[in-house]
């Protein structure tokens, strides 16, 4: 029996980038570090993930950017699609500690 040709890639190596330290203040960008991390670290490309998404390339790349003009619809699909989700942390404290909270404070 022979074996199966190896399959030849096509275009460029995803090469892994760092996922970054999620213990830090949520912002866009981090969130954009983490989704280019764990597509480079599942090795999809850009056009992998856009093509079975059905969503461009370059809405893809603005999602990888922290770009926060994307539907954030299209950035959920992505996240889903790698594996990665949201937890909602609420800072309930205030209310049961009958603690008023000035509005101009928000954390």
């Amino acid at each position: 029996m022979s074996n199966p040709p190896e399959k030849k890639t096509l275009g460029r190596v995803v090469k892994h980038t760092e996922m970054p330290d999620l213990s830090k203040s949520f912002s866009s960008v981090l969130l954009a570090e983490a989704i280019t991390s764990k597509r480079t670290g599942m090795k999809l490309t850009l056009v992998d993930v856009s093509q079975v998404l059905n969503i461009s390339k370059p809405t893809l790349i603005k999602i990888e950017k922290g770009d926060v003009n994307v539907q954030f619809f299209n950035v959920l699909k992505v996240m889903e699609y790698l594996g990665l989700s949201f937890s909602l942390v609420s800072d309930d404290a205030s209310h049961h500690n009958n603690k008023k909270v000035n509005d101009e404070q928000w954390y």
